[in-house]
């Protein structure tokens, strides 16, 4: 089943011939049938923030024997005891310098060189470089403003709270032991088919959620079974992809620069689903190993 919001939005897309743009949300993982598909407008402000972290790295006496000339090396390798060996390889280079360095150096040389630097203002170039790192994870706010027009409109609403409330929590399967949340799959879309002038997100936790009632007033509407609903919901969702992307998971193996279609390859794995007599066991194991390892000589068992 799919929940829309507002209500007319089925009537919207169909009327404009299948191109009026929303969002779609569904489990991806741990899918449960009690999980409606949520199909909403796309708020404002939508953006993808990718980053990628990178290490400064002084390469110093090394880096100098990697980049210089074969000349320039074999003035090197002749102070590090290479002979002069213009055949001599990088790898020599860098290895005999090292050498050279540890067994010449120390801190009389390294008090000389700061020395000599002050008196010639001339500074050993460090070769400063930068060290990839790794992919900085994303993260992906939704603020929706939902006014209902209707009392199932306020119900819709109330679904759709209670269900990314619901299943961004983990699961409580006894003994000590917590099944992981199912991981969402946003998608933009424009009629059945995604949107790719959009962000194209992999399987994401939902890892933040705020629902604030009647931001701008104070008004219920009439009482019912549940009670009375609020006027207006503020919901602000920010959900974070399950790891760090590689440029593969966007654009796939193919050329060019159009998202790729492939959605079988966009979570990660987190185990087999347990019951509740595995967890038991699990923890159980955890604990002995626990108590083990402490040196307290009981098995747990």
């Amino acid at each position: 089943m799919i929940i829309t919001f507002p209500q007319n939005l089925r009537d919207m897309i169909a009327k404009e011939g299948d191109e009026f743009p929303h969002v779609e949300f569904s489990l991806a993982s741990g899918a449960e049938q009690e999980f409606f598909k949520v199909h909403m407008f796309i708020p404002t402000a939508i953006s993808a923030s990718d980053g990628i972290t990178y290490n400064s790295v002084n390469l110093g006496a090394v880096g100098a024997v990697a980049q210089t000339t074969t000349a320039a090396q074999s003035r090197v390798g002749r102070a590090a005891g290479l002979s002069g060996d213009k055949k001599a390889s990088t790898a020599d280079l860098i290895s005999n310098v090292t050498k050279a360095f540890k067994t010449k150096a120390g801190a009389a040389l390294g008090e000389a060189a700061t020395i000599f630097e002050l008196k010639s203002g001339l500074v050993v170039n460090p070769y400063t470089t930068q060290n990839f790192d790794g992919v900085t994870i994303r993260s992906f706010a939704f603020n929706f403003k939902l006014i209902p027009t209707s009392a199932e409109e306020a119900r819709d609403i109330h679904r759709i709270e209670n269900q990314f409330r619901k299943y961004m929590y983990p699961k409580n399967l006894g003994a000590g032991a917590l099944k992981y949340p199912p991981t969402f799959r946003i998608r933009f879309m424009i009629g059945e088919r995604e949107n790719k002038y959009l962000p194209r997100i992999i399987q994401c936790y939902l890892t933040n959620m705020v629902a604030t009632a009647n931001s701008t007033g104070n008004a219920y509407h009439k009482n019912d079974d549940l009670g009375a609903s609020p006027t207006e919901l503020d919901l602000n969702l920010t959900f974070q992809e399950v790891r760090a992307i590689t440029r593969d998971d966007l654009y796939g193996e193919g050329a060019g620069y159009i998202y790729s279609d492939d959605r079988e390859n966009d979570g990660h794995v987190v185990g087999e689903q347990v019951d509740a007599q595995e967890a038991v066991r699990y923890t159980g194991n955890v604990a002995r190993d626990t108590v083990k390892t402490l040196g307290t000589g009981a098995t747990g068992e």
